[in-house]
């Protein structure tokens, strides 16, 4: 009896035309930006029909998403990495996910494509992008979350915090920060975590309230 392959030759051929597509559209986004390119730059670069980039993503802001996903799949990944159980107060949490945060986007995508990125998924031009990017931050939110959940059950936190409430507030106030990273290129992660920091002092002047 042979072994079973974990995937077909027909799945693996998509795969690769995935990975080409993706690769010829972050070259393509950083060289002229989304509103300059056309479908049938990035099938051609990509070695594939402009009717397969369609299928498979159906527009550019689709697959401007799908190298979003990309790059965050690996953003999830180094998260995990660097705050599973490694942070004893709030402050250093949204610290540590923030600067984690700035040092991918500036290692894996460009902030030029980032600002593309925000701008589709709030024009409301196009649903599906602004729904799959609000999945893309649950996911991140959820670091937060679950790492606050794991601080209120050492007894770190007050067992009166709401994890999901509290770790979506901090995610939200990081993004914020996040935002004014990516808008101009001139500024540093260095300046958006001082922010951040000054940030957190304020709203929690003398620790965690209850601690």
């Amino acid at each position: 009896m042979t072994e079973q392959q974990p995937t077909s030759l027909r799945e693996r051929q998509k795969e690769d035309r995935k990975a080409r597509i993706i690769a010829a559209a972050k070259s393509l986004f950083l060289e002229a930006g989304l509103e300059k390119i056309t479908m049938e730059a990035i099938a051609e670069i990509a070695g594939v029909s402009s009717v397969t980039v369609h299928n498979y993503y159906g527009t550019k802001s689709g697959v401007l998403l799908a190298l979003v996903a990309e790059s965050d799949r690996e953003l999830l990944a180094t998260l995990e990495r660097g705050l599973r159980g490694r942070t004893a107060t709030l402050a250093e949490l949204v610290l540590g996910f923030f600067e984690i945060v700035c040092r991918h986007t500036q290692t894996h995508l460009d902030k030029a494509i980032w600002r593309q990125v925000i701008a589709a998924s709030v024009s409301g031009t196009e649903p599906r992008f602004g729904k799959l990017y609000h999945e893309l931050d649950n996911r991140l939110a959820s670091v937060l979350i679950r790492e606050i959940e794991r601080m209120v059950g050492a007894g770190l936190l007050p067992e009166t915090v709401d994890p999901a409430h509290l770790g979506w507030a901090l995610f939200n106030l990081q993004n914020a920060r996040f935002i004014e990273f990516i808008a101009a290129e001139g500024s540093s992660c260095e300046a958006g975590l001082q922010h951040l920091r000054n940030d957190l002092s304020a709203l929690m002047p003398g620790g965690f309230p209850g601690r």
